[in-house]
């Protein structure tokens, strides 16, 4: 009974902590708004050069009830800022635009969604009718990123 119990309780430890946030792109959260309309949008803006993007791919994003929350009241997308192909969101087209000397270059969506403020990781909750209810910039742990969604809700 001891092993079976133990069993158990190794395949749920592995199998919660194994759960991700069910990221999409913008044309399926598009898709997914019109199955959803009461939910948001939480669309996470990383660059590939950022480390505190990949510490919260590696820790916030992780834990299970950033997992939960986030998968629950959600449409969440992963956005490269720096996508050099254009997108289109809610009829419109948003094309990379280079930089006029030096620096990085930056795709428009990201730029209007996050009001110009270019500083990664960013976080833009947006509501189905396009309009910015939140905007969240820089690392958060767990308890910080959760407190600032409750209180979007």
């Amino acid at each position: 009974m001891k092993n079976i119990l133990l069993s158990c309780f190794a395949f749920l430890s592995v199998t919660l902590s194994a759960q991700d946030i069910n990221w999409l792109s913008l044309e399926q959260a598009e898709a997914e708004m019109k199955k959803s309309p009461e939910k948001p949008l939480f669309i996470d803006f990383y660059t590939d050069w950022c480390g505190w993007c990949k510490k919260m791919d590696a820790s916030t994003f992780k834990e299970f009830e950033v997992v939960k929350h986030i998968n629950e009241n959600y449409i969440p997308v992963k956005f490269d800022a720096e996508f050099k192909n254009e997108v289109k969101f809610r009829g419109k087209t948003y094309k990379y635009v280079k930089p006029q000397t030096g620096g990085r270059g930056v795709n428009s969506f990201a730029y209007f969604s996050l009001r110009g403020k270019l500083s990664y990781p960013a976080y833009a909750v947006i509501n189905n009718s396009g309009k910015l209810e939140r905007l969240l910039l820089g690392f958060m742990a767990k308890d910080k990123l959760i407190e600032n969604l409750t209180s979007v809700q």
